[in-house]
């Protein structure tokens, strides 16, 4: 059994700003399948357009307010709402609040930077 404590996970910042904590996943636990992250996007702050090729994602928004872009749709999302992102779907969340964005995001196989594709902007 392993217990990973949120504050000793070093926060990695992406180039549009996202706060990402890899709480769990093959590179820092004794997983094979899937991987968990909790994700801050601060106000007026948006994640990159993309989508991946084999993995399915699950964002669960836990604060804040934001907007969903699934291919061409977009809808607002906000705490309790449970995203579901099947693979080739071009996604993007973005920050509409006037608080941090904060959400737990899974993927399953584990997320992986060969599996993501930026989709211009």
């Amino acid at each position: 059994m392993e217990i990973i404590k949120r504050d000793q996970v070093k926060p990695l910042v992406s180039e549009y700003g996202e706060i990402v904590r890899e709480l769990a996943s093959p590179s820092i636990a004794n997983l094979r399948r899937h991987s968990v992250a909790e994700v801050t996007i601060e106000p007026g702050g948006r994640s990159m357009r993309h989508y991946h090729r084999q993995l399915e994602e699950v964002y669960y928004i836990l604060q804040g307010q934001g907007q969903m872009e699934l291919d061409d749709e977009v809808h607002v999302v906000q705490p309790g709402d449970t995203v579901i992102i099947p693979p080739l779907t071009r996604h993007l969340i973005r920050n509409t609040g006037a608080q941090d964005l904060v959400m737990v995001v899974t993927c399953a196989p584990a997320w992986s930077p060969e599996d993501e594709v930026p989709v211009g902007e």
